[in-house]
């Protein structure tokens, strides 16, 4: 019996994301990548499919519903906010991803990346003129909203780079960190005023949508920068531009924006003291090789009847 396995994001028209996939599957599983994403071509797909995965692009109740024979959605990342968890789990079908600490030290590698890259402004070193002071991250202060892998990660590089590390988290005393001290926080608005660097690091859900806007920019301290590698609808996209533009903060780092893609021309884009990256923080070649192995794992697993490992339903199976 042939399985078929239908890629529902035009990502997977790249061979470098497909490769993984050809990689780690035994035979007997057939990719379909369709040459037209579009609804109807989709739902049409699901119709033959036993597995439907994705990376960026949604899994709906409605490609659920058109594939009598799946047993398996999921995708070879953390969040699944694109895909319909509820709708999977009423149909009994298992929501496979990658736990966040195969991909936690990339993304915490990303984020400082974009800290060094809006502290040095390399762009700006060839300039005529003058040339502006650099900002050090010893002795700054970075604040991180988020607490779990990535934002422990985060902890330990900066600590190694002599910050003063803060932290705003619903499980204050979890982390015990070693050689560093860290302060954590119930209240957001409690670490906004002293965090030179302030990091989102944590899922979204509909009490953390939203999270920065207009009040959180004012409440900012001066000059600080934000940076955010988890979920773009974190911040206000309107009220970050609004911040930029009267100088409010010094500067952005998005590896992840509402909306997302971010438009040619968007305001955004306009801005000398933002860095942008195409949410790639964790496309590290040793990330998607332990990601798409475990997926490819649980693939083979559902398709014995077996339990799925990293599952984010686990109440399917009772």
């Amino acid at each position: 019996m042939t399985y078929r396995i239908l890629l529902v994001d035009e990502r997977f028209q790249q061979k470098s994301r497909a490769r993984f996939l050809v990689d780690y599957l035994p035979d007997g599983f057939e990719l379909v990548i369709p040459d037209d994403f579009s609804e109807a071509s989709l739902l049409r797909h699901a119709e033959s499919a036993n597995v439907i995965l994705t990376a960026f692009a949604p899994i709906t109740a409605r490609m659920m519903g058109a594939a009598p024979n799946l047993f398996l959605v999921g995708k070879a990342g953390t969040g699944v906010d694109n895909i319909d968890v509820p709708a999977a789990t009423e149909k009994g079908i298992p929501v496979a991803n990658s736990p966040g600490s195969i991909r936690g030290h990339a993304v915490a590698e990303h984020a400082l990346t974009l800290m060094l890259m809006l502290s040095r402004r390399p762009w700006l070193w060839d300039r005529e003129g003058p040339r502006p002071l650099h900002n050090q991250l010893r002795d700054a202060a970075l604040g991180i909203v988020g607490l779990g892998g990535i934002g422990q990660s985060i902890a330990r590089m900066g600590a190694g780079f002599g910050m003063r590390i803060l932290a705003q988290t619903r499980t204050r005393g979890k982390f015990r960190p070693e050689g560093f001290q860290i302060e954590e926080m119930d209240k957001l608005g409690d670490l906004l005023p002293q965090a030179d660097y302030l990091v989102l690091s944590l899922p979204l859900s509909p009490d953390t949508r939203g999270l920065i806007g207009k009040n959180e920019f004012q409440r900012m301290k001066p000059g600080s920068f934000l940076i955010n590698i988890a979920r773009g609808p974190h911040v206000v996209t309107d009220d970050l531009v609004e911040a930029l533009h009267s100088e409010r903060i010094g500067g952005a780092g998005l590896d992840v924006t509402d909306p997302e893609p971010l438009p040619a021309g968007h305001p955004l884009r306009t801005f000398s003291n933002v860095v942008l990256s195409p949410h790639i923080a964790s496309q590290t070649e040793q990330v998607q090789r332990m990601s798409y192995q475990l997926l490819c794992e649980n693939i083979q697993r559902a398709s014995q009847g077996e339990r799925v490992t990293s599952l984010v339903n686990p109440e399917i199976y009772g």
